[in-house]
């Protein structure tokens, strides 16, 4: 740690904003005075989560000394050089040592990065690096970097995001080039847009206009072959039905004493399938009505509209 520091932040613990809110001035100082003696006992990040908390209540220039201290002494140069450089541009009743000292970190801070210089044309743009907000464009001043491989990204409401990579050397600047492309009118032209709180209906085209009467209505065609198979059977059951009474007619009773009479069996045979044919020519009927039924209603839309009110409404089309 360097001895600067140490001083420093007794000095601030006495000196705020000549303005400013008595009370938050106060807090800031008993986080201030937390920060410093956890400083002292070698927990540089909880002092830095200390100064941070007490620039917050109170953002008084002199405090960024004290975060960039830390933040250097935690490997941490870019915020380092930019709270240093916060501290320079706004303590200006700072003693001349502690400024000289502070340029001195500054510098060799400089030779250890490197800076991003990057060049957009959509002003507004918010400008990324490594996921961090950096600014918007247009940016002030090039942006400090650690050595190696980054990631920049701009973004804007009107234009698709752009991203690059920046390859970065210590003492050197690079140079990154983002263009916006704007939103395609059509995606711009397609996007939702507010519907008022009245009935909607949604309209689709038809089964029958786009595949035809006869096509569209399977459960129709089903309905119309159960039909038809019903009434064969139907008609099936009625010829033997006939078939039978005139067989027994034929061999027994009819008044003739040289033929017997007709036996209890074979009368229940007869009823049985007279009842068969009965209830066959039943479903048949009932078979031909939801023919009839399906062959009206299948293919029509039914359209959900919503109820009025703050609700969303969901439009639905449904096909039998």
């Amino acid at each position: 740690m360097h001895a600067t520091c140490l001083i420093l932040l007794a000095i601030l613990a006495q000196a705020s904003p000549p303005t400013g809110d008595p009370q938050a001035k106060a807090q800031a100082q008993t986080l201030l005075g937390q920060g410093t003696k956890l400083y002292q006992q070698g927990d540089v990040a909880g002092a830095l989560e200390k100064f941070n908390a007490a620039y917050a209540a109170y953002p008084s220039p002199k405090l960024m000394f004290n975060i960039a201290q830390a933040n250097r002494d935690l490997g941490r140069p870019v915020e380092a050089i930019e709270a240093f450089e916060k501290f320079l541009a706004g303590a200006a009743d700072a003693s001349s040592e502690t400024v000289a000292d502070v340029r001195k970190s500054v510098a060799e801070l400089q030779r250890k990065l490197g800076r991003i210089q990057i060049d957009c044309e959509t002003a507004g743009a918010e400008i990324g690096l490594d996921g961090k907000y950096v600014g918007v464009v247009p940016l002030p001043d090039l942006i400090w970097a650690t050595p190696g491989r980054h990631q920049v990204t701009a973004k804007h409401a009107s234009a698709a995001p752009a991203i690059e990579d920046a390859d970065v050397t210590a003492g050197s600047v690079s140079t990154v080039t983002l263009q916006l492309r704007p939103l395609a009118a059509s995606l711009v032209a397609s996007a939702p847009k507010a519907v008022p709180n009245s009935d909607v209906q949604a309209t689709a085209p038809s089964s029958e206009a786009n595949e035809g009467w006869w096509l569209g209505r399977r459960w129709t065609w089903v309905a119309a072959g159960s039909t038809v198979l019903l009434a064969v059977g139907a008609i099936s059951a009625g010829l033997l039905m006939d078939s039978r009474f005139d067989s027994l007619r034929s061999s027994c009773g009819a008044g003739n004493p040289a033929r017997p009479g007709c036996t209890q069996s074979q009368l229940d045979t007869l009823n049985s399938r007279q009842t068969a044919a009965n209830v066959l020519w039943g479903l048949t009927a009932a078979a031909a009505v939801t023919t009839g039924a399906l062959f009206y209603f299948e293919g029509r839309p039914v359209t959900v509209t919503p109820v009025a009110g703050g609700a969303t409404g969901v439009l639905a089309r449904m096909e039998f």
